[in-house]
Parts: structure tokens; C-alpha cells; sequence
């Protein structure tokens, strides 16, 4: 909701907060005997001959015109007594606001100040000298009294007639104008702390807003010092470090390093902070209506209503407060929490079971070590795969009866031709079946009872020096990604990466031959030689790429392992190709250094995201975007394809995650996220879709892992576990195992499956979403000193960590870039 403006005409002005005590001389200012409690100070308007100044004393009054007046309009005049008793006729203060012939008068009840009055009886006559001795503290009451209500041509007229009559130097510096904002917060702070433990941390989700805009306006006031004083006045609050403050430390060292208004105009934080929308906060009605009595119907704070009408968005709740475990697992975002509108849209998250290679994932016979169920062709462990069995495979597979459960419809399954997706070709077809059939009929079945094993591959003397590992997707080959922009690629088995023939012996091949794919490749002639020198073995088991001319960020190996996308701070893109060990293709469009880059599950398309804020989509075949998606002020910082390839998620340094439809949109409409999930206090290093595209699944400095329901936006639970960043994700070949890899040297595996079925059977304590880490961890591996990078389930469910060993006189925490 939006707050109204408030008026800030002389006839409504606010109520004044502090109680104002005053001495001067007999030519200039009413002195009031010592013993008197409240003071009146009454100024006339000069501006109209007809004000009315209610005073019963007989001593003269002299002041200067317009000291407490906020341009009034034409034909009003204002005449205002402070709350206090005159000293003689003993009668109480007004405002009397004349128009015209029109005269009202409203009584004013001013809050008490905490201030001492001054303890001297004056006399109506005393010298310059005498009054040179009056303390400034007064006048610097009367100041803030003015600021207080934003008269600010009032504060500089003020203080010309306070030197000019005192002789006193009135200079900035030894003005606080920040009285007004630690006076606001502190007064917001405690009226939170006033508030019932049940709805006090609903309230708390302003004060930290408040706090940043508050901190901006007084750098950008030129008011340096005070700015500090206020800054570290809060942050080294212990109950709010505790509290308010524990979801935003990142960014408050940002805000800490903002001191000039260059800074502040050309932060990109301040951009998104205040110019990419409003600091959106859910209320319940009744929290609501309580802020909305403080702010607006008492208005004890202006200043505090001014802040959160131009930078707040307050949306109500259904229902009663949330819990507050909920509302703190829910807040982190730049921009608080997403709102309720954002996530309506439908998405379509279920697979594609009409294409080629869902049908052959899913294919009964490839799944039958799960349940037990023989082949249907008999083809054994140990039988060879011959051309026969092939045909009979394929003609099985392909001339199959489709079962009631194959025909049924599934409503949240996009449609085929929603998003162009290329067929598999013939040959793919065939490698795919007897590959899946080789390894899925020993695939493990991992249960609490039976834990997957674990491979781990250390990587030495590469630390500061490796940014990135990527695997092929039959775990065959490790590329590996450097600072000094250059590429490693490894093969993981005993086979050599060997390359393509050459131009004119390709010619001579038979094209029709099914194992032409393999024909192209050389041979390996030397693997019956007993002489061969061990040194070219290794040169065979690893290749280099060059070509970039910045560190490596990111790396994608293709289904086939016939491609490899890379992406570099040099802002490009390029496809190397796996037979030849060459540049394909430089994908340029990024103007900034891009972050991350990833194939589709289909192949066909890939996906990038940079530091311009921009996240494209790309093809293979074509040089240029196909499509652009765009963050505001935030940049992107990393990505993940749904399994049905119609979506991307990606994640931005405001900690929002957000995902994007990939069809392509009307003319003349911008591309906005379908979905948005708020809940990191840090920034998030890997995202993971679940095997069945419902669920996303994230992580990253902040060591939660988030699981989040596509359907609706909202948040299943957060697992807790890790005690440091989380680089390394992966799933299981079932979908049931959750694996995450952390820099504090440990590999926890996670029960997802059974936390699913306990989300869907309503076992789940969706009240406080936090999930201990003993309810659904099923073990832990550990190493002595290599943090995990990458994590990678083969095709038969076992499991392989990648890791860069950190000597120990490093530190343990690892930035990711």
C-alpha cells in the first residue's frame, strides 16, 4: 500500500516534539521567570497586519518575520504559541490559522522532552556580555524543533538572527543536523520493541530500510561525519547485528564504503536499492493498521512517513503475523520479499515425454534394475552387443505398445512444439539406448541401508589458479577451467583423447556404414607396442585450448562430449569441438565479463549470464541472441536449465532468483521472470533442478541449501548443515539422493526423496521450514584439506567429487568469482 502525502502547508503543521526554552534580551526575546515549567514563544506573522498575538504581558516582544513559518499562501497568516504557560496570565497556548474571514483555532498537546530548563532568574534587562553567556544548547533545541517539521528556510533565517543578535558564530559544523534521523529511528526502534512478541519481528522489517535511506540522505546532505557517527551508532548495536541486521552484513559493507555524492550516484547498489522499485514488506492487517496509526495519524515522525512513502511498498497478509523463523528465511533480498503478483503466472514445469530422449530415460527395460524386472529382450550383463541385438532393441523400443500410464496427460507439461527442439538423429537414437542399457541395468539404488561410494579426484598446485571443473555426462572426460585463460581437458578412464582424421580420409569412408561415426575418429596404432614412451600416453590423456584472452568463469561439455562452451572475462563465448580440439565459434554479444555458461539438456541451446546484466539465450547454429533477458541494476551471476529446456533459472547479486520462460514473447512487451524466490543473505553459487523440473534447488555463501516448489514460488524447507560456501551440487540418477559439496572440506548427501514424500503426505513442519540436518542427512565425507568444487552422480548412481587441495597456510574460505 501506499501511504498519502502529508500537507506541508504553515496551516497543518506537524506537532512539534520538543519542549523549547529561551532567554534573550529585553529588546529582542521575552524571558520567563526560572521557576515556570513550560516556556511561550510566540511569533507573529509581519506578513499580515490583522494576526492576533494572544499575550497578556506588558513587556515589549520583538521578532524577526518568518522564523517559524513554512511558506504560507497568500492571504493566510499563522501565529503560533509553542506549548507552554504565560508567565502571567497563566493560560495555555494556541495556533490561530486565519484566512480571509475565516478563523479557526486547534489545541495543541506537545510530547515531553527530557531537558532541563535553565536554573537562573532573569531580569528584563541584560547586556550583550550577559548574554553572550547563554548556552547553545538552547538554540540548538530550537533548531531541531525546525528541522524536525522540514522548515528549512526557517533553520537559516534562525540562525543569521541568533549571530547576528548573540554574536555568536552559527556555522554548520557545530549544527547537528542529524538529530532528526537518529531522533526517528531511535523513536521507530522502540515503538518495535513496545510491540507484542508475536508480531514485534513483522515491525523489525522496516528498521534496516529505514536505517539505509536514512544514511544516503545524510551523505548526500554533505554531512560526512555524521553520516559515520550514525552509521556505526546502529551496526554496533548488539541486538541489532542479532537480529535486524543478520540477514544484510554483505551489503553493509557496501554502504559503509558509499561516502560522497559521486559515490552514491554511481553505486549500483544505490541504483538498485532505491531505482529498481520499492522495498516490498507482507503485514497482517493488523500490523498494518497499527504502522499506519504511528505514521500517519500521529505523525510523531515525519520524516519517518516522508522515507517510507517514496521508497516502501506494504502489502497485507492473509491470515495472522507469520512466524518469525518464516519471515527470516523469507527476507535477504535487496528488496525485501517478492511479491504475491509476481508468482501467479503459470509454468509448466512437468518433462517433454514426447521426445525421443525422455522416452528412452524413462524406458521401462533401461529401469529395470530398480524393480528387479528382467530384460525384455535378454540381453545379459555379459551378452556382447551385437548389430542384432541393436535392431531388436530398436524395434522393441520403438514398435512398443504405449501403456495406459504413457498415454495418460500430464497437465503440467508443456507442449512439444512449444519451444523448437530438434529430434535425435538416428545414430543418437542407438548410442543412447545401448549406452543407457549397458549402465542402468547396474545402476545402484541408493537407500539409508546401502550409501552410494564415493571417487575423489584432487587437484594439486591449482590453488588461485583453477576457476572452474565441468564433467561430460558418461564421466569420461574433466575440462578444467584456468585464471590464465587457458583450458585443460582430461580423459578419465584409459582411453586416449584421440582426434578426428584428416580432410582426405574422410573421403574414403563409407557413408553409410552405421559405425561411421567411429571410423572417423584415428586410430590408436600404438597400443599393442610394448616400447611406446609413457610420456606421449599422457600427452594423449590431456588436451589444451587457447584462445581466450581472460580467466575462465565457466564450462559446458555437451551430452554427445562432441562440443565444449567456455566463457571467459574477455566477454565472449566459444564452441570448441571435442574431435578436432579446436575454435568453432566466438559468440559475441556480452559487453561485460561473462559469469556462467551451460548447455540445454537437449543440446541444441545454451544459456549464458554476465556481469551486464543480462542473461541470453543462444544456439549453436547461429551467431546471434535469440533471446535477452534483463535484470535492471543487478548482475547476473549464474544459471541452470529446466529439464523440459522451456525454462532457465537464474540468480543476480541481490540474492533474487528468478525464472524465465524462454518462449518468446509479444511484440512491444518486455521479458519479465515467470517466477521469483527471495531468501539468501548472500550470494548464490550453484542452482539445481529437480529430475522432474518441480523443484529448484539452491546454494551458495550462505550455506543454506533452499528448496523451492516452481509451481507456486514458495519455499519447501531449508536444509541446514554445511559450516561454510557451497560451490557443488548434483541429483541422482532417481532423482532421490541430494548431494551438496562445500568449502569446509565435506560432502553431505541428503534423503530428497523421502523429504518430498513427507512435503506431499503433509509431514513436513511447513511452520518453521527449517530442516535439521539429522532428519534427512544421510552421511558425511570428509577430506583433509580440498574443498569441493564438483559433484557428478556417473549413470549407475556412484559418486564423484572433484576438489582443489588448499595448502595449509591458506585460508579455508575460498572466494568464487
Amino acid at each position: 500500500m501506499h501511504f498519502p502525502s502529508s500537507s506541508t502547508t504553515s496551516s497543518s503543521s506537524p506537532s512539534l516534539q520538543n519542549q523549547i526554552s529561551n532567554t534573550a534580551n529585553s529588546n529582542n526575546v521575552l524571558f520567563l521567570p526560572s521557576n515556570t515549567s513550560k516556556m511561550s514563544f510566540i511569533i507573529p506573522n509581519n506578513n499580515n497586519t490583522n494576526n492576533t498575538i494572544n499575550n497578556s504581558s506588558q513587556q515589549q516582544i520583538v521578532s524577526s518575520s518568518n522564523i517559524l513559518s513554512s511558506t504560507p499562501t497568500s492571504g493566510m497568516t499563522t501565529s503560533i504559541n509553542l506549548n507552554g504557560i504565560n508567565p502571567q496570565t497563566n493560560s495555555t497556548s494556541n495556533i490561530s490559522i486565519s484566512s480571509g474571514q475565516v478563523t479557526s483555532q486547534q489545541r495543541l498537546t506537545f510530547p515531553q522532552r527530557s531537558t532541563s530548563l535553565i536554573p537562573s532568574s532573569l531580569s528584563s534587562s541584560l547586556s550583550l556580555s550577559q548574554s553572550q553567556q547563554i548556552p547553545q544548547e538552547e538554540f540548538m533545541k530550537i533548531l531541531r524543533v525546525l528541522q524536525e517539521n522540514n522548515m528549512t528556510e526557517s533553520v537559516e533565517t534562525f540562525r543569521k538572527e541568533y549571530q547576528t543578535l548573540f554574536n555568536k558564530t552559527a556555522t554548520p559544523t557545530t549544527i547537528s543536523l542529524s538529530e532528526p534521523y537518529f531522533n526517528a529511528l531511535d523513536g521507530y526502534i522502540s515503538y518495535v520493541q513496545e510491540q507484542p512478541d508475536s508480531s514485534r519481528h513483522e515491525f523489525a522489517q522496516l528498521i534496516y530500510p529505514l536505517f539505509v535511506h536514512m544514511y544516503l540522505d545524510l551523505i548526500e546532505k554533505d554531512q560526512l561525519d555524521e553520516a559515520q557517527r550514525f552509521f556505526m551508532t546502529y551496526v554496533k548495536n548488539t541486538n541489532l547485528q542479532a537480529t535486524v541486521f543478520a540477514s544484510h552484513k554483505d551489503d553493509l559493507y557496501r554502504i559503509k564504503s558509499l561516502i560522497t555524492k559521486e559515490q552514491i550516484a554511481q553505486s549500483e547498489y544505490v541504483k538498485s536499492f532505491r531505482h529498481n522499485g520499492r522495498y516490498w514488506i507482507k503485514l497482517c492487517n493488523a500490523s498494518l493498521e497499527l504502522l499506519d496509526q504511528f505514521l500517519i495519524k500521529q505523525q510523531k515522525y515525519p520524516l519517518l512517513t516522508k522515507i517510507v512513502q517514496a521508497y516502501f511498498q506494504l502489502e497485507i497478509n492473509d491470515g495472522s503475523a507469520r512466524n518469525a523463523e518464516t519471515q527470516r528465511l523469507l527476507s535477504g533480498g535487496r528488496l525485501g520479499e517478492i511479491k504475491t503478483e509476481d508468482n501467479t503466472n503459470r509454468m509448466y514445469y512437468g518433462l517433454l515425454r514426447d521426445h525421443d530422449l525422455t522416452r528412452i530415460l524413462q524406458h521401462k527395460s533401461i529401469l529395470a534394475s530398480s524393480t528387479g524386472i528382467d530384460n525384455d529382450d535378454g540381453a545379459g550383463d555379459d551378452q556382447p552387443s551385437t548389430s542384432k541385438n541393436r535392431k531388436k532393441l530398436k524395434k522393441d523400443f520403438f514398435n512398443q505398445r504405449q501403456s495406459k500410464a504413457s498415454l495418460k496427460v500430464d497437465p503440467n507439461a508443456p507442449q512439444l512444439t512449444r519451444i523448437p527442439i530438434p529430434e535425435l538423429r538416428e545414430h543418437e537414437r542407438m548410442d543412447l539406448i545401448n549406452t543407457f542399457q549397458e549402465d542402468y541395468t547396474r545402476m545402484l539404488k541408493i537407500t539409508p541401508d546401502n550409501l552410494p561410494s564415493c571417487c575423489y579426484y584432487t587437484l594439486l598446485n591449482g590453488y588461485l589458479e583453477i576457476n572452474c571443473l565441468e564433467i561430460s555426462e558418461d564421466s569420461t572426460l574433466l575440462a578444467v577451467g584456468c585464471k590464465n585463460s587457458s583450458i585443460y581437458v582430461y580423459s578419465l578412464n584409459r582411453q586416449k583423447l584421440i582426434t578426428m582424421k584428416l580432410p582426405h580420409e574422410l573421403e574414403r569412408l563409407d557413408k553409410s556404414n552405421e559405425h561411421i561415426y567411429e571410423q572417423m575418429m584415428t586410430n590408436d596404432d600404438n597400443k599393442d607396442d610394448t616400447n611406446t614412451n609413457h610420456d606421449n600416453d599422457i600427452l594423449y590423456n590431456q588436451r589444451l585450448l587457447c584462445g581466450h584472452t581472460g580467466p575462465i568463469y565457466g564450462l559446458s561439455m555437451s551430452r554427445e562430449k562432441w562440443f565444449l562452451l567456455s566463457c571467459s572475462e574477455d566477454c565472449t563465448i566459444r564452441l570448441w569441438s571435442l574431435l578436432t580440439w579446436t575454435c568453432l565459434i566466438t559468440f559475441r554479444g556480452h559487453t561485460q565479463p561473462v559469469f556462467d555458461v551451460q548447455f540445454g539438456p537437449f543440446g541444441h541451446y545454451f544459456a549464458s549470464c554476465s556481469l551486464d546484466k543480462t542473461a541470453r539465450l543462444w544456439c549453436i547454429e547461429h551467431a546471434q541472441t535469440l533471446r535477452l533477458f534483463t535484470d535492471g541494476c543487478n548482475d547476473m551471476e549464474t544459471l541452470c536449465f529446466h529439464p523440459n529446456s522451456n525454462y532457465i533459472a537464474t540468480s543476480s547479486s541481490d540474492r533474487i532468483l528468478k525464472i524465465w520462460d524462454l518462449l518468446e514473447c509479444k511484440e512491444g512487451q518486455q521479458m519479465k521472470p515467470i517466477r521469483q524466490m527471495s531468501g539468501h543473505k548472500l550470494n548464490v553459487c550453484i542452482l539445481k533442478f529437480s529430475k522432474d523440473g518441480r523443484y529448484l534447488i539452491s546454494a551458495g555463501f550462505d550455506r543454506q541449501i533452499m528448496i523451492w516448489d516452481c509451481s507456486n514460488g514458495s519455499l519447501v524447507t531449508c536444509l541446514l548443515g554445511h559450516s561454510d560456501a557451497i560451490f557443488s551440487m548434483d541429483i541422482s540418477r532417481d532423482g532421490l539422493i541430494l548431494c551438496t559439496g562445500s568449502v569446509d572440506f565435506s560432502i553431505r548427501i541428503w534423503n530428497f526423496g523421502q523429504l518430498i514424500k513427507d512435503k506431499d503426505d503433509g509431514k513436513l513442519d511447513t511452520v518453521q521450514r527449517v530442516t535439521p540436518s539429522a532428519k534427512y542427512e544421510l552421511v558425511t565425507y570428509r577430506t583433509k584439506r580440498t574443498s569441493t568444487t564438483l559433484i557428478h552422480f556417473t549413470r549407475r548412481n556412484l559418486l564423484l567429487g572433484f576438489g582443489v587441495f588448499i595448502p595449509p597456510n591458506e585460508s579455508t574460505t575460498k572466494t568464487k568469482t
